[in-house]
């Protein structure tokens, strides 16, 4: 019986790494699944405002916090559940906030009120910011090493054709059936919950150090502060109190932050994170990259209807080449560092988005067809820098910390999309006027705002370029490497792994390979 509860067992073992057997593909599933439906919630909703607001009687201050409010928690959240798993476990912990989104997803479509819908919305960032983190700490560990690469990369590609399919689905549902429908779609996302019982593993290496609740409380104050004084900057003014007060405690936070660090003895961000500084450089790069190619994702359909009068429909249709390029260049970044490391797929992909984005600059107001190309440089780019990224954070911290390692990870790189959008609207809302000239001395037309977004957030990515050099030639195995699994290993039982044969030494104490 206790077979049957784990990710491996007899029938279905990894053999000797080449294959991947049809248990380690449920997995794939019970994650990857999720993961499309949260990431296409928050991507959708962004379209659904407006309906909203006029279906429930909403003023725009207080519209703006179902969206603010939702990514507030959602990025709080998730290296809460990072920590929390390297404790506990990530498996119950994916299946409970797996559990949360579901409920704040059916709770969202019935919501008769905005009270209610607010904090239905809260529920499911609750939930929500749970899934994208510990999921790749799951299929990371569900995988040999040799083959996280590619899986990795399939991870990498579902979010980013949740985000770019998002809007396209949430137009279209939402002139079908309505708004709430969209939420009954992602409420869709809780039917993986009895496969996720029967096949992710009980099975997990875990920390035994006490929880840092203060060093949590710090680290929430540290990353919800910037995001509420940029949401509400772009909305109350850069010197209303609101921003300055969320300034003032953000850099007191950090203070506190740095001092509990250094004196607490188990610290809510394992030490060896902090210290590691590849770590803290590799974290660094997908924030600036999921800023620019988010921006894009919200300030394209707002250029598309405003100057070239599409629909919400065409616009979706204008955004989909993006959405293919993520998905195909996702999952050959992934085999690429497999191959030959991630370092060249990387810059490859900084490259193609700083492309994309002075494209971008430079045509804004242009033939739509040629905005739709640029879209789809920019999706691969960004596909060829964040699963690279994945892969090799994944390898360069112990298994113990790996969840919490992936969580500050997937942190940085949604609370990064919220930095760009909040950027992309502002100077939108600053620069707007037909009578405006570009920044861009090469841009003539129509969009003149929206070309100077472009090219602001075009600049970050040359700072990503140089931190490029952080990733490593060659990735060691962690401190404690993971070993191989056999057809004698059960995950289950009290003794992880124990070598039974010639063959299980050989495996264990393989060198490190390049990546």
């Amino acid at each position: 019986m206790a077979q049957k509860d784990s990710i491996l067992n007899a029938d279905s073992q990894i053999d000797d790494g080449r294959n991947i057997n049809r248990l380690q593909l449920g997995v794939l599933f019970v994650v990857g699944i999720p993961l499309f439906f949260t990431v296409l919630n928050a991507s959708a909703v962004t379209v659904l405002l407006p309906e909203m607001g006029r279906d429930l009687a909403i003023g725009t201050a207080s519209l703006g916090w179902l969206m603010t409010g939702y990514l507030l928690v959602y990025g709080v959240a998730i290296p809460f559940y990072g920590r929390i798993a390297d404790l506990y476990g990530a498996r119950r912990l994916f299946l409970f906030g797996l559990t949360v989104f579901a409920i704040g997803s059916i709770l969202s479509a019935i919501a008769p009120n905005y009270p209610l819908l607010l904090g239905a919305r809260l529920i499911q960032a609750v939930g929500g910011a749970a899934i994208p983190g510990l999921g790749m700490a799951i299929a990371s560990r569900a995988f040999p090493q040799e083959k996280r690469g590619i899986v990795l990369g399939l991870i990498s590609a579902t979010i980013g054709v949740g985000a770019a399919v998002g809007p396209l689905l949430g137009g279209v549902m939402s002139d079908a059936f309505g708004w709430r429908s969209v939420f009954v779609i992602t409420a869709l996302a809780g039917l993986t919950i009895p496969f996720g019982l029967k096949i992710l593993s009980r099975d997990e290496e875990r920390s035994d150090e006490p929880l840092d609740v203060l060093g949590g409380v710090l680290l929430a104050l540290l990353v919800g502060g910037p995001l509420f004084a940029v949401s509400e900057g772009a909305r109350s003014g850069w010197s209303s109190w609101q921003v300055l007060l969320s300034v003032f405690v953000s850099i007191a936070a950090l203070i506190a932050l740095s001092v509990r660090q250094r004196t607490a003895q188990f610290p809510f961000i394992p030490r060896e994170l902090v210290q590691n500084r590849r770590y803290v450089l590799l974290v660094s790069m997908p924030f600036i990259a999921m800023a620019s190619n988010v921006a894009a994702l919200v300030g394209l359909p707002l250029l598309l209807t405003s100057v070239h009068d599409l629909t919400v429909a065409q616009v979706g249709f204008v955004l989909l080449p993006g959405a293919i390029m993520t998905v195909a260049l996702g999952v050959i970044a992934g085999r690429l560092v497999d191959l030959i490391g991630a370092r060249i797929p990387v810059r490859i992909g900084v490259v193609m988005m700083l492309v994309a984005m002075l494209g971008l600059s430079l045509y804004a107001g242009s033939e739509v067809w040629v905005i739709s190309l640029f879209m789809a440089i920019l999706g691969g780019g960004f596909a060829l820098v964040n699963t690279p990224l994945a892969v090799v954070v994944s390898l360069v911290v112990r298994t113990q910390v790996l969840a919490m390692a992936l969580s500050i990870n997937t942190m940085l790189l949604f609370t990064g999309g919220g930095f760009g959008v909040a950027l992309m609207t502002t100077i939108i809302v600053t620069r707007g006027g037909d009578s405006v000239s570009a920044l861009n001395p090469l841009h003539s037309g129509q969009g003149a705002a929206f070309s100077d977004a472009f090219l602001v957030l075009a600049i970050p990515l040359i700072l990503t370029m140089v931190l490029s050099l952080a990733i490593p030639r060659k990735v060691r195995e962690p401190v404690q490497p993971e070993p191989q699994a056999t057809r004698n290993w059960v995950p289950t039982c009290s003794i992880p792994w124990a070598p039974e044969s010639e063959e299980d030494l050989a495996v264990a104490a393989s060198p490190a390979r390049e990546t």
